[in-house]
């Protein structure tokens, strides 16, 4: 895939997942959403869901004016100029260009062994719903054999260390993680309340719902999505045979 096609990928897949965020804030269906913008449903449920990977600027700018908000904020500017750079410790900043960095070796390792590999995230400490994610070591996942299944939209890794998600997810089980749109209902993500990170099945409604994935716990109930930040769904996992 050439830059040209990652750079559209990539903000198809912001362009979604923040549509899908105001659908949800305003409690709206695609069908109020198409009825707002003027334009043809089924042109608005091909770009909620993905579909259209190139949409016109003219589609772009009647969904911001349904949706109330900027072209800026639907392709994720916005969010990156919002952050107080100042109010940022050094760490952060090592932290990124560490990151970065290890992103460039993958890329330069996927080039030379002909593989398709991605970042993995292993926490530090045992696994559990609503951890304090706070320290993380790297590794790399093979994603080949996935390719058919989901293309380009995986993230990243995320590794388990325990036992305290089974029997849904077991020790060294890893999560692949995508961002190509916000969970449908009853679809597993990760959501980040808080300094906590917890693992749920998503359940639309009045109220968002966080639910257990093993249903020993209670549900979370979400008054104010702004509350929650989402990472990612969980698209599938890669399990040691």
């Amino acid at each position: 895939m050439n830059q040209k096609s990652q750079d559209l990928d990539f903000l198809k897949n912001t362009m979604v997942q923040n549509i899908n965020r105001l659908l949800y804030k305003k409690n709206w269906s695609i069908r109020q959403l198409s009825d707002q913008a003027g334009l043809p449903y089924e042109s608005i449920k091909k770009l909620v869901g993905g579909k259209i990977k190139n949409p016109t600027i003219y589609t772009i700018s009647k969904v911001c004016d349904a949706l109330d908000c900027s072209i800026d904020y639907l392709l994720g500017r916005s969010v990156i100029n919002t952050i107080d750079q100042k109010s940022l410790p050094p760490r952060v900043f090592n932290l990124l260009a560490e990151i970065a960095y290890f992103e460039s070796r993958i890329a330069d390792y996927n080039q030379s062994h002909k593989t398709d590999c991605v970042s993995v995230l292993t926490p530090t400490g045992i696994v559990q719903d609503g951890m304090v994610f706070d320290s993380i070591s790297t590794d790399i996942v093979d994603i080949s054999p996935y390719q058919k299944d989901f293309g380009d939209i995986v993230l990243c890794g995320i590794k388990i260390v325990g036992r305290n998600l089974s029997p849904t997810y077991f020790d060294n089980d890893i999560l692949l993680i995508g961002k190509d749109r916000f969970p449908e209902s009853s679809e597993t993500g990760i959501f980040l309340i808080g300094n906590k990170v917890y693992i749920r099945k998503y359940i639309p409604g009045i109220r968002l719902e966080l639910a257990p994935i093993n249903g020993d716990k209670n549900s979370l109930f979400i008054d104010n999505i702004d509350d929650v930040h989402y990472f990612g769904r969980v698209l599938t996992v890669v399990r040691d045979a």
